[in-house]
Parts: structure tokens; sequence; C-alpha cells
């Protein structure tokens, strides 16, 4: 059993693919649709015509902070004294493990808890450099420190960007700084932002009009799925832990953030009750899911969502 949790889709993916490697037989569910029983269910269930099986656990919140059923804790514990030996369990989440939980003390002294947050700018720098020579392209580092301070320091929009750098070069080769330059502009990134907040203070027209604009600069809509729930996750967090009666400085430290942003977060989140927040972010996975599986239009997906949201 593995838990791994940061706020990075591509680098939890990473993650999860160095432990499945290439093994077909995987499951994927979202506790946000199913229940700690459903887990348990699938995971004693042993087919005849394989012999190894992977599940895939979205948005476990029972190892963070969340507020979980006794009864579902109880079964997750007694399934982690006596696991199936055949079935390999990878729980997931974007939100910050609560190390204080019992859950999540009795995991950690048996299974492997992985942390894919909080890299630094050199850390991105070397993930950066190590998917462009995987894919045998080169690059200088000046180059690459431009991408990634273009993109704020966020490995979900380096990767999109470098992945847009791929299909302009087509085949192998030393990616220049005056492409990237041209390719990867400030503004993109600042739409995507702009794109954000639209969303978070209701303004339809406007979200719309940036929605429009990141279509033609060839964003992936998923990158801005996955901006809109860390944005509305942290919103949760620093409405609940404010609730609690924490000091923006003592949340600041829990969530590795400066003042001037819980600032912002609590200001967003102030219209919002807190169950409002956590069935918006029920709202975004259910998104997340239609856009990775369905073969519809991203775009037009985004889109009908904001029409029949807002």
């Amino acid at each position: 059993m593995y838990l791994i949790y940061g706020e990075s889709f591509c680098l939890i993916e990473e993650e999860i693919q160095k432990i499945i490697k290439n093994e077909t037989n995987s499951v994927t569910i979202d506790l946000m649709d199913s229940n700690i029983e459903d887990v348990l269910t699938e995971a004693t269930y042993v087919s005849m015509f394989e012999e190894f099986k992977f599940i895939i656990v979205k948005n476990a919140l029972l190892f963070t902070s969340s507020k979980e059923k006794e009864e579902d804790v109880q079964k997750i514990l007694n399934y982690m004294e006596n696991p199936v030996p055949s079935t390999t369990i990878i729980f997931t989440t974007y939100e910050k493990i609560d190390n204080r939980k019992k859950v999540t003390k009795a995991f950690e002294k048996k299974y492997k808890i992985i942390n894919v947050g909080g890299l630094s700018k050199m850390d991105l720098i070397a993930k950066g450099r190590e998917l462009i020579f995987k894919n045998k392209y080169k690059i200088e580092n000046e180059t690459l420190e431009y991408i990634t301070e273009s993109c704020q320091n966020n490995y979900d929009l380096i990767y999109n960007e470098i992945q847009k750098l791929f299909l302009y070069y087509e085949t192998p080769s030393t990616i220049r700084l005056e492409d990237v330059k041209e390719i990867i502009s400030k503004s993109i990134v600042d739409n995507n932002f702009k794109f954000i907040e639209a969303i978070v203070n209701k303004n339809l027209k406007k979200a719309l009009f940036l929605l429009e604009d990141l279509y033609r600069l060839k964003i992936d809509p998923i990158v801005l799925v996955r901006l809109l729930a860390r944005e509305y996750r942290l919103m949760y967090q620093v409405k609940f832990l404010m609730s609690k009666g924490y000091y923006k400085k003592d949340i600041g430290k829990r969530l590795k953030m400066q003042e001037w942003q819980i600032d912002k977060l609590s200001k967003n989140s102030s219209d919002f009750y807190e169950e409002d927040l956590k069935n918006f972010i029920k709202k975004i996975a259910d998104l997340d899911y239609k856009i990775v599986s369905g073969n519809d239009d991203k775009f037009l997906i985004f889109k009908s969502f904001l029409l029949e949201t807002f």
C-alpha cells in the first residue's frame, strides 16, 4: 500500500507510474463518488485471470484533516492489518496529510508515504531537464530557468509548456531561448490565474472571455481544472483552519505560504460556507473525470460546466 500526496497532478501521476510500471490491470476509484467499502470490496475481489491488481484511490481525505466516519476509518485500519497480497492500493490526495490522525500514524508504520510537494526552484529545473533529456532534446540552463520562472514555479504548467515545445520542434533537437520566448508568453500564465480569479469571484462573463483566449493559446484544459481544484482546496483549508482558531501566520507556516497569500485566500473564501467549498471541490473532481475519460471537446466540456454552475 502507498499514500501519495501533493498539489501537483503530474508529480502524483509520475509516482503512480513508477509503482504500477507497465501493468494494465488497474482500477481507479474516486472517494468523492465512492466510499472506502467500495475500495475494500475491489481489493478483496480476486480474478482467475489476473495475478496482480492495482487500485488507485483518488481524494483519500481520510488521511487529511477532513473529518471521516469512524466506521470507515476502522475498516481501513482492519484491512491494513491483513491486506490481500495480490492487490496493491495507491491512495492519493492533493491535500496535506494529517500526521496526528490515528489512521495516518498506523499507515506510516507499515506502508510507504510519498510527499511530492514543496519542490524548490532547483528541483523544478532538475525535473524539467529530466523530462527534456528523456525525450532526447537538449536545452541550456538559462532557457530552462526562463521556462520555470515564466510558469511561476508550478510543475504542472512547466510540464504543459514543455510538451508544447516538443510539438513545436517535432523531432529531438536543441530547444532555443528565442523560440521559448515566443511560445511561452508570460501573459499565458497571467491569463491562467486571471481565469481562476474570475471563477472564484463568480464573474461568468470574464471567465468565458478568458477561456476563449486560453483556447486560442492551446492551453490544456486539464491544467486549468487542476489549478482551479488547487485554489478551492486552499480556500477550504484556510477557512477550516481559521474556524478552528488558527492565526494567519500559523496557517501560512502550515501551508507553506506567505501571509499575503493567506489574506487573499481568506478574502476569497469569505463568501462561501465550508460545505459550499467541499461541494464545489467535488464538482471539479467530476469535471476532471469527464475531461480525462470523455471523447468530447475538452474546452466545450469546461464551458458547459461554467454555464451550468454559475
